[in-house]
């Protein structure tokens, strides 16, 4: 593998023992402690210019406290069973700690500022670009708890939740699956085993469906443990000492949305999978089986393998993105300097993700490239998602991130237009499997997401009321399971372990939701787009990712003439995924 196909971590440390990764951090917590002399008890007391001093420092002592731990869990990431990783992660994570709880202050009294105190603040030109973050701050003033139990709630989750989901994150990154393969057995990957899925031949895909969910059953024990103590500290800290009224409540106020947003997405796609169970019906009768199972999902419609290497995936994605757009393209292509890691490997962490966490440092792509059609979507969407934290580095560390209802729109909208090219140049067979393709998209972004979202909601509530066993989370979902596959699809009886192999649903709360508002909100910007075609789209597209958090949602929204409180708008997403059901059907006749 060459050295572009690697991350190259020097851009941020030299390495583990680089002094620099605790020198940070002390020069974090001495400015902490200063800032803590200067502004604690008095940031509502502050004119307008004295608040924007203590603002822009409060942000650069949190950029400079967050960096080493950045660069120690890229580390940890490539290689989970690394003892001295983990060991300065978990060193630096504490560190890291005792800074925020000096800074603790701060966020409180910010949340807390009198109305006559905002108003000011609001009014100035100097503080206006602080307006939504102090807006934002304020929303939580309910759910606060005193400054000492927000310092003993953070300093707990050092030994609670985050090492409970990193525990989750060694197990499953280590997970080997012996597999006879090409006549020879195998130590695979769970990423591995999970690309085999798409594998044209019947037995090797339900083979690898079995092994998979098999291996995780091995660890049901330990895992479900993980999911009940971290559930239940959940439930303790948001629902019973900070008083949100639902699970969920947190996770939607921090998107900039509601729970009845969210309700919403609920039921429109539940409205509509008879589109789903249409198209694997239709699928079934493609494959020529009558028993269409959960690992024919993805299978492929002809009964070639065919392998794409990684310099060819790379150069479709970039060939796509500067088709959009040359700007595009270009921060697109700047990742391949060493801030991308390409290959599965035993230890690695599995799936793909982007990370980057302000706007002073670079952000990072992780892949998990097994030469298939799916991992060069799976490359353009992270890239998306590379693209918009790139634009989006001109706004000041406030308001350079975004939030998760639209953190997909990018990487959603960046795998549209690679399937744009591939149709263009796609013979009859190659554009029904790209369009089968499309619709496995909506499968997996849309439906499966929201499935996901439900089975997590239902299980936090069973957890509320008692330890929830490992066959009662099976039981809840094969439950969501059918509500939205319906007889279409029949499930192994390893299915019922999916819950277990989701990271996202251990590792954050109610994250996958925002894959289908996502998959949503990009389907009508992408019938935008091709209304009225690149030259119009584009620069207001990437001056709205490059907006970051700078307004809220609805805001950024609306300038991209989306309501998403209009019925209208959920149901153009779903009438282009119609569309391409109907565009499939037609190439079966032709």
């Amino acid at each position: 593998m060459s050295s572009s196909e690697n991350w190259n971590l020097a851009l941020l440390y030299s390495g583990l023992t680089d002094a620099r990764l605790h020198l940070h951090l002390e020069e974090a917590q001495t400015r902490a402690d200063v800032f803590a002399r200067a502004y604690s008890g008095r940031v509502a007391s502050l004119e307008p210019s004295a608040a924007l001093a203590m603002l822009n420092e409060l942000y650069a002592i949190s950029i400079l406290a967050n960096r080493p731990v950045w660069f120690a869990r890229l580390s940890f990431d490539l290689d989970t069973g690394n003892a001295d990783t983990k060991a300065l992660l978990s060193k630096l994570q504490g560190l890291q700690a005792k800074v925020q709880n000096t800074q603790t202050f701060a966020w409180l009294e910010l949340a807390a500022l009198p109305d006559n105190v905002f108003a000011v603040w609001s009014a100035e030109e100097v503080l206006q670009e602080y307006w939504q973050s102090l807006a934002e701050a304020r929303k939580y003033l309910p759910y606060q708890r005193s400054e000492l139990e927000e310092q003993v709630l953070r300093q707990k989750n050092l030994t609670g939740v985050q090492a409970w989901t990193q525990l989750y994150g060694e197990i499953t990154s280590g997970i080997k699956i012996p597999f006879v393969l090409d006549g020879a057995e195998q130590l695979l990957t769970v990423d591995q085993v999970r690309a085999l899925r798409t594998r044209a031949d019947r037995s090797i895909r339900q083979a690898a469906t079995v092994a998979l969910f098999a291996a995780f059953e091995q660890h049901e024990h330990v895992l479900t443990y993980i999911f009940n103590t971290v559930y239940q500290d959940f439930k303790l800290e948001i629902l019973e000492l900070r008083g949100f009224p639902s699970p969920i409540e947190r996770t939607v106020m921090n998107d900039g949305i509601t729970a009845a947003d969210v309700q919403m997405l609920f039921a429109a796609t539940q409205n509509h999978v008879g589109v789903l169970q249409e198209f694997f019906r239709v699928k079934a009768k493609v494959l020529g089986v009558e028993d269409f199972s959960s690992f024919d999902i993805v299978a492929p419609l002809e009964a070639v393998d065919e392998a794409i290497d990684f310099t060819t995936g790379k150069a479709l994605v970039l060939d796509a993105f500067g088709r959009f757009d040359t700007e595009v393209q270009a921060l697109a292509a700047d990742f391949f300097q060493g801030r991308i890691d390409v290959a599965p490997r035993v230890g690695k962490r599995g799936g793909a993700y982007c990370w980057g966490t302000s706007p002073e440092d670079p952000a990072f792509i992780l892949l998990n490239y097994n030469q298939r059609l799916d991992d060069v979507f799976t490359l353009a969407h992270e890239l998306g998602h590379g693209v918009h934290h790139e634009l989006s580095r001109v706004q000041i560390a406030a308001n350079a991130g975004h939030t998760t209802s639209l953190a997909e729109t990018a990487s959603i909208f960046a795998e549209m237009l690679l399937a744009d090219v591939l149709l263009e140049t796609a013979t009859p067979v190659q554009k029904r499997e790209l369009l089968a393709g499309l619709l496995e998209k909506a499968a997996g972004t849309l439906f499966r997401q929201v499935q996901i979202t439900r089975w997590e909601l239902l299980a936090h509530a069973e957890r509320g009321q008692g330890v929830v066993s490992s066959q009662r989370y099976c039981e809840l979902w094969l439950q969501t399971l059918q509500e939205t596959y319906g007889n279409a699809v029949q499930f192994t009886e390893g299915d019922k372990w999916g819950w277990i192999s989701v990271p996202h649903v251990i590792n954050y709360r109610f994250y996958c939701y925002s894959y289908a508002f996502g998959m949503l909100l990009v389907l009508a910007l992408y019938r935008q787009y091709k209304t009225i075609g690149a030259t119009a789209f584009a620069p207001a597209f990437k001056q709205f990712l490059a907006s970051g958090n700078k307004a809220s949602p609805q805001q950024l929204l609306a300038a991209m003439g989306v309501n998403t409180q209009d019925p209208a708008f959920w149901n153009s997403g779903f009438a282009v995924i119609q569309g391409w059901l109907e565009q499939f059907k037609a190439t079966l006749v032709e």
